[in-house]
């Protein structure tokens, strides 16, 4: 199942055949296809293929047909009092027939749709052609209207799938982008925007370090960090009075002091960052566990940190390691990150450029000057406190 909704509001799941299921809606949002040879139904075929475009909450599924695939897509919009679309592109030489639940159903086809001939789909179903290439587009309500019950959606004027991919991607690299983590860190982001506040106040509950995480990386992504300034307050306090509960307590401690300096939370800020320091100067950063988390959400926000962390880990308010183990496990690949957390007043952005054995490195600090840099995992000698430059990391042999 594949989580679907808007920002900081799940709305519904996406099953293995592209069939939706509304959180406050009993029936399922099913579909058909009617090609030359037979009525094809996505939860019966074994030629069923499907993957969250670029790692966001839009699921797109391809069903194959006589001479190629039709292709739906599904996903949710806030367009309109909020709405669930289901968008059909015909790539077979053929013209097919799509069939869909009826009942408060707006669409792009010119026609109100026919009753499907040739099977019994069960229920108020209805059928529209579908020429070679077109694309047709239908969409439902998120809740049913109380006082406007059939009351028609404008398709046409909803936010384009093209469109709420971009915006869930952009509204991920806020926070930073890598480019060796590929979609999953989007996934993991988008898990973590989609998660509602009570969702966020039971990760706060039970991991106290991974709930200053997720608000965190909700606030990169665009949240109001005044909203989240009390429950942050109260996990912080936690998170550093038992810093050996979660191996993320070093980092909750540094993004939670950015965030209080955000908010323009001076003290907090400052105390935040003493416990920081106490943290890293015992040891107890211990970075990357993941398998212990307990929910999609903990999952989610753990991989983020390990991805960032492998890159940079702050050590001091002036002191970040590079490198941890990431040109260990990337040898050979370039690579980029953007916006990395690099302590509590710090981002990073870098490349890395292979020259056999040795790494080029060209890196950016945004922040008060001074930062320090080092990668005793890579290069012992190397030591910076430049806002941007580039080096030849020296592997030892």
């Amino acid at each position: 199942m594949t989580r679907i909704g808007l920002r900081g509001a799940p709305c519904g799941v996406v099953d293995a055949a592209g069939v939706a299921q509304l959180d406050t809606r009993k029936e399922s949002f099913a579909w058909w296809i009617a090609a030359s040879d037979r009525w094809h139904d996505p939860r019966r075929s074994a030629s069923v293929r499907q993957r969250r475009i670029d790692g966001v909450p839009v699921v797109e599924t391809k069903l194959a047909v006589p001479g190629g695939d039709v292709v739906q897509r599904v996903y949710a919009v806030a367009d309109q009092g909020g709405a669930l679309v289901h968008e059909f592109e015909n790539r077979s030489p053929s013209a097919v027939v799509v069939a869909v639940p009826a009942s408060d159903v707006s669409t792009t086809a010119a026609n109100a749709g026919t009753v499907p001939q040739g099977a019994d789909l069960g229920g108020d179903v209805r059928a529209f052609p579908l020429a070679h290439a077109s694309t047709v587009r239908f969409a439902w309500p998120l809740a049913r209207p109380r006082w406007r019950p059939g009351r028609s959606l404008d398709v046409a004027g909803l936010a384009a799938c093209d469109a709420v991919v971009r915006g869930w991607v952009q509204a991920c690299e806020r926070a930073s982008r890598v480019s060796a983590a590929g979609s999953e860190l989007i996934a993991s982001r988008c898990t973590t925007l989609l998660a509602a506040s009570r969702e966020v106040d039971a990760l706060l509950h039970d991991d106290a370090a991974c709930g200053v995480l997720a608000i965190a990386e909700r606030v990169r992504m665009g949240d109001a960090v005044a909203a989240w300034v009390d429950v942050l307050a109260d996990a912080v306090s936690r998170v550093a009075r038992r810093p050996s509960d979660s191996p993320w307590s070093w980092r909750a401690l540094s993004m939670a002091a950015s965030l209080f300096t955000l908010a323009h939370e001076n003290e907090a800020a400052s105390d935040t960052e003493a416990a920081w320091q106490r943290c890293v100067d015992t040891g107890a950063q211990l970075g990357a566990a993941m398998g212990g988390a307990s929910t999609e959400l903990a999952r989610a926000v753990a991989h983020a940190a390990a991805v960032e962390d492998r890159i940079a880990r702050p050590k001091s308010p002036l002191a970040t390691q590079l490198f941890s183990d990431a040109l260990v496990d990337l040898r050979g690949t370039n690579f980029e990150a953007h916006g990395v957390h690099a302590g509590p007043h710090h981002r990073l952005s870098l490349a890395v450029r292979w020259h056999g054995e040795n790494a080029a490195l060209l890196w950016e600090v945004g922040g008060p000057p001074g930062l320090q840099l080092t990668a005793p995992a890579v290069d012992a000698a190397f030591r910076t406190s430049a806002a941007q430059g580039e080096a030849l990391l020296r592997r030892a042999k």
